[in-house]
């Protein structure tokens, strides 16, 4: 299979990059055990706190870029209950319109 094309992909780079964050979290655990039993290496924590800067790094990306897409949505929230309002106006004036078609009309056939 095409490596390339795969990565060029969305679900190509999406998967490299949970691949990535796997692999690292893989990382940790490991890490983290040998620290349990007190054979974290001078070299080993040094690597412990890359790999966790990295993670918290990932993690303020993604709490950013879910307020973003909260703000989003909350915007195209209020427009469309401003649309159903208008939607709303709209009809009750056309059924005002109408009414007043109706009484023309019944006023014209009593002449």
């Amino acid at each position: 299979m095409n490596t390339t094309t795969r990565t060029r992909s969305r679900r190509g780079r999406t998967a490299a990059r949970e691949g990535v964050h796997e692999q690292r979290r893989a990382a940790l655990r490991l890490l983290l055990a040998r620290a349990d039993r007190g054979a974290l290496t001078p070299g080993d924590a040094t690597q412990l706190r890359d790999l966790a800067e990295a993670e918290i790094a990932v993690c303020e990306r993604f709490r950013q870029s879910a307020g973003g897409q909260q703000t989003a949505a909350l915007a195209l929230r209020h427009r469309i209950d401003a649309a159903e309002q208008a939607m709303q106006e709209i009809e009750a004036e056309r059924d005002r319109y109408a009414a007043e078609v109706e009484a023309l009309r019944a006023g014209e056939g009593g002449r």
